[in-house]
């Protein structure tokens, strides 16, 4: 029987676990970042995830 086709989605892949590391080490603020920096940040991403949803859910329309 052949090997199975290696994909990042089979369990136990390991790049992704190096992956997801290296992204939380990039989106690690800074120990010295303002809170009102940190909130601003937080405010745009969660303005991000809401067009993103929003797009998911009404495929077509123009983002808002």
């Amino acid at each position: 029987m052949p090997e199975p086709h290696k994909t990042l989605l089979r369990p136990g892949a390991t790049e992704w676990e190096r992956l997801n590391a290296e992204k939380r080490e990039l989106l690690r603020p800074a120990a010295d970042e303002p809170v009102e920096s940190l909130l601003r940040r937080g405010v745009a991403l969660s303005r991000q995830a809401a067009r993103l949803r929003h797009a998911l859910v009404n495929p077509g329309e123009r983002p808002v």
